[in-house]
């Protein structure tokens, strides 16, 4: 049966939370505009986790989408090894994320897409490196009038 109460933006951005949160390697998560991810990025834990919103489709087709662009990134040591690491790294938190999703406890009725992943490297202030992923949240819901407020 479809979700007719599909989950608020804020509750969408929570379960990405929830997820980098339950992560054992992923310390902080945030979410914003790029310019907040380039104002932050010098006060947080690494790995860091940073989700900012896009265009997106919306409702249509009785499926809602919803469209990321999902920052994975830490700060290598000094070494080319280590930099390649943190490569490694990053880009295995992004496919970690997205398996929550696809095969955790929500897997009957949300799913993740990967569109893209973009290497990130020495970026904003902070010399960063690791992934940006396009992401494509996604729920089963319809417009629904029997659920319209009103007195």
């Amino acid at each position: 049966m479809a979700n007719y109460n599909y989950k608020s933006f804020s509750e969408v951005v929570g379960l990405f939370g929830d997820a980098c949160n339950k992560h054992l390697a992923i310390n902080t998560f945030a979410y914003g505009t790029l310019d907040k991810l380039d104002s932050t990025i010098q006060n947080v834990d690494y790995p860091y986790v940073f989700l900012r919103p896009l265009s997106s489709q919306g409702l249509q087709n009785n499926v809602r989408t919803l469209q990321f662009e999902m920052y994975s990134i830490d700060v290598p040591k000094l070494t080319e090894s280590d930099y390649l690491g943190v490569m490694s790294d990053t880009e295995q938190y992004v496919y970690d994320i997205i398996s929550y999703f696809r095969d955790g406890d929500y897997q009957q009725e949300l799913w993740c897409d990967l569109t893209n992943i973009t290497p990130v490297n020495e970026a904003f202030n902070d010399r960063v490196y690791g992934w940006v992923a396009t992401l494509s949240f996604n729920e089963e819901g319809v417009y629904n009038y029997c659920e319209f407020p009103q007195l």
